[in-house]
């Protein structure tokens, strides 16, 4: 490791003093923060805005110098958690500028869960602090359940680029998170990696770094070994890494990306196998819309007509919907490349929120259910119910039968439906009425104590 000890032990000294340094003033900004955050429901949107990201960006300065309560608070944020339930009104997906990010929420609780006091405070941590990390630690499997695998994963890196950015306190850190499987996958090779990091030389060893290398080589192979002392040779800490985002979190960002684009096919597909012809759908709010010119509904999409009405509903799309002539040329040929005449999933959710929003009873019915289920949109169970009810006034039998569903289930998002009984019976029955009777067991479950 002659290449690392040579050129990054001056910067990673300098980290550990800074770090030091810093601390103390971290510790005391947190309660700065907590009262720009609060005093931001008292100011208008404009200047509520700029509050909250001034108090973001001191919590993550102070979680990243070692407060556990600021790395709670960052989880709550981001899983839109309210912090303060004496300012219940101001819930952080409503503040316009914090959004619902389960991602960073999980790498956030996973770093108060498992800090140290002892690495950071001389003296007792205090009830408030013991607080932090004993919920972010309740809120840990709660989040998980609520995941992907894929989504678990790109929040355990993330932990790693956060600490990584640390003192060699910090490096140890993940080292024994990687050697115990605590808050990240067991991987002693990895474990290892961090430790030589974090070891340091002379007076400045860290002693538990030192042991911990001693611990690992004698209970891995040769090659593990090495392994773990090239990597630690080619790291790089993230604050001397070039400007602008890190190969890692540009992969992140490509990786939720698709994550993102493929549980919106998913969801689509899902929907498609439960209510069935979702294209006739389409076609029906295509001509609402006042872009299928044909009188034939039969939810093929691939005829001329249909494309035809697609490439008309695109065209609106792009450029919202201003005429070529007020286009330049080059607007033009991009407005052109985009009419494929085949909609993509994005498209599908903007046809039917377009579709719900003119009333059509299929579109509000489809948009309802995307809503509940959080497909191509964020989750809210109250406007979901609104679109539902809506197109159940229309004697929709569909929209009676997701309406009563979802009455009798409830919602969890930022705006739940709580469960009511009776509101399900109601949509249930009237479903049936309609001539919807594939869920009669619903009507039997949930009507049962009338």
């Amino acid at each position: 490791m002659t290449v690392w000890r040579k050129m990054k032990g001056l910067a990673l000294a300098t980290a550990v003093s800074a770090g030091a340094l810093i601390g103390g003033t971290a510790l005391a900004d947190y309660d700065n923060a907590l009262n720009a955050y609060l005093s931001a429901s008292d100011v208008s949107i404009e200047a509520r805005g700029a509050r909250v990201l001034n108090a973001m960006n001191i919590w993550q300065k102070s979680a990243r110098a070692g407060d556990v309560r600021s790395a709670r608070v960052l989880g709550d944020l981001y899983s839109d958690i309210d912090i303060d339930l004496r300012h219940d009104e101001l819930k952080p997906s409503e503040t316009g500028v914090i959004p619902v990010d389960k991602v960073q929420a999980l790498a956030w609780y996973t770093i108060a869960a498992t800090h140290d006091f002892t690495d950071f405070n001389d003296s007792d941590p205090t009830a408030e602090e013991i607080s932090a990390r004993a919920f972010a630690q309740l809120r840990l499997p709660q989040l998980r359940q609520e995941m992907t695998d894929a989504e678990v994963g790109m929040a355990q890196r993330l932990v790693v680029d956060i600490l990584s950015e640390g003192t060699q306190y910090d490096l140890a850190r993940i080292g024994e998170m990687f050697a115990q499987g605590h808050g990240l996958p067991k991987d002693n090779v990895s474990a290892l990696t961090y430790y030589y990091l974090a070891r340091g030389q002379g007076r400045g060893a860290n002693r538990t770094a030192t042991q911990e290398v001693s611990r690992l080589e004698k209970l891995l192979g040769d090659l593990d070994v090495q392994a773990a002392e090239e990597r630690a040779d080619a790291w790089e800490p993230p604050r001397f890494r070039e400007d602008g985002p890190s190969r890692l979190q540009q992969s992140q960002a490509a990786e939720l990306t698709e994550l993102q684009y493929q549980e919106l096919r998913d969801g689509l597909a899902k929907l498609d196998s439960e209510f069935g012809a979702i294209t006739k759908r389409a076609q029906e709010a295509l001509r609402v819309l006042g872009f299928y010119w044909d009188s034939k509904i039969d939810g093929d999409l691939t005829t001329r007509a249909s494309r035809d009405a697609i490439r008309r509903f695109q065209a609106s799309l792009f450029m919202d919907g201003r005429p070529n002539e007020l286009l330049t040329q080059e607007e033009r040929d991009r407005r052109r490349d985009t009419q494929t005449g085949i909609l993509t999933d994005r498209q599908r959710v903007e046809l039917m929120r377009q579709g719900a929003a003119r009333g059509h009873p299929g579109s509000l019915h489809i948009y309802g259910v995307m809503l509940a289920e959080g497909i191509g949109v964020r989750a809210d169970g109250q406007a979901a119910i609104e679109m539902l009810k809506a197109s159940a006034e229309q004697d929709y039998a569909l929209g009676h039968f997701s309406a009563g569903y979802y009455f009798a289930n409830g919602i969890t998002a930022a705006r739940p439906l709580p469960a009511n009984s009776r509101e399900a019976c109601f949509h249930l029955s009237r479903a049936q009425n309609l001539g919807y009777r594939d869920r009669e067991e619903n009507l039997k479950k949930y009507c049962s104590f009338q």
